[in-house]
């Protein structure tokens, strides 16, 4: 098992993922350099499989001709460091899967059509006393979320070169913030954190329909992704015409502990 950059990823590397697999978006991000995450293959040169670790959320993409012992001996390597989660939709995965998870969960996922629901009513409420920007490197430095980011995106330079993001502010005080990762085959992934003091108040739908209209003028469409638990995600998403709902589960392998 060798661990590759996204320097060293070629095509037959990235033939072997799809964008409709569960969060698949995610794995091309990381194979791209977009995303932090490991690369796990046999072969560079002659692959017959390949694993993709995305650093933030933990998921762990499978491609490739793999076996039972290849997949149990990557989730026992890369739990050491954090959490380990596979997706699914089929059952007939789990036959290869590791035994005895750690814990479990049912996601969802949506787009959202190009030109779709208006979204300048929801940017219009923003109340008086308000701002709201597209961040820079002076406001990602200043972020509340500024070491997540920097998980997620490797580090903020190549965030801003590959990335969206906006923010509400309140005077100098961050109210909300919503991201969206690198483009992929025409989709970006969007994520949206509120300051406790700030939610329920619509601040979430108002940083989201900004910056779905700021990846649209780019051609990109949003994605959205979620814990089927979470109700109130998922219903911002269709108040903001997320579309093509579909479920996939999760289950997760937890660092040993010490």
């Amino acid at each position: 098992m060798l661990e590759i950059s996204p320097h060293q990823v070629t095509p037959a590397l990235r033939s072997m993922f799809r964008l409709d697999m569960p969060t698949g978006i995610r794995a091309f991000a990381v194979l791209a350099g977009g995303n932090h995450g490991r690369i796990l293959t046999d072969d560079p040169a002659r692959p017959s499989w390949c694993f993709v670790h995305e650093a933030d959320d933990g998921t762990l993409y499978r491609g490739g001709d793999y076996s039972a012992d290849d997949l149990a001996e990557a989730v026992d390597l890369l739990k050491q460091d954090g959490i380990v989660a596979l997706g699914f939709r089929d059952d007939a995965d789990l036959s290869r899967f590791p035994l005895d998870p750690t814990a479990g969960a049912t996601c969802l996922e949506f787009d959202r059509p190009l030109g779709g629901r208006a979204l300048s009513p929801y940017i219009e409420a923003l109340p008086e006393g308000y701002s709201i920007h597209r961040m820079d490197a002076s406001l990602l430095e200043r972020s509340p979320k500024r070491e997540e980011n920097i998980n997620r995106y490797i580090s903020l330079e190549n965030f801003l070169e590959k990335g969206i993001a906006v923010c509400i502010l309140h005077g100098n005080e961050t109210v909300a913030e919503a991201y969206a990762d690198m483009d992929i085959l025409g989709f970006r992934e969007i994520g949206i954190s509120t300051q406790p003091a700030y939610r329920k108040q619509g601040f979430a739908a108002i940083a989201c329909a900004r910056l779905i209209q700021l990846c649209e003028e780019t051609g990109s469409r949003a994605y959205w992704d979620c814990v089927r638990l979470n109700a109130g995600s998922a219903a911002l998403a269709r108040k903001l015409g997320f579309q093509n709902r579909r479920t996939y589960r999760l289950l997760a392998w937890f660092p040993p502990k010490e």
